[in-house]
């Protein structure tokens, strides 16, 4: 089992996360989900070899939310947009 957290943008309320774990349950391979609408992140623990990481994302994307995009070093990585 793999566990990714997601950073979302776009969840309004908690019907917004709870309309996106449902979603995100759906897909086979998902083990356990949660989200939190205050903190707006997706945990998903999955089974790596049934699901990836981009299928997660489109999973948001198709249930009408978006993927945050990250802020440059918030995780210790460069954000792509400095080319550092």
């Amino acid at each position: 089992m793999q566990i990714g957290v997601l950073k979302l943008a776009g969840l309004q309320t908690e019907q917004c996360a709870a309309t996106l774990a449902g979603a995100l349950k759906a897909i086979d391979g998902v083990q356990a989900v949660e989200v939190s609408f205050k903190n707006s992140k997706a945990t998903v623990s999955f089974n790596e070899e049934l699901v990836s990481n981009q299928r997660l994302e489109v999973a948001v994307q198709d249930a009408g939310y978006q993927i945050a995009k990250p802020k440059h070093g918030e995780d210790g990585e460069c954000c792509g947009g400095c080319g550092g």
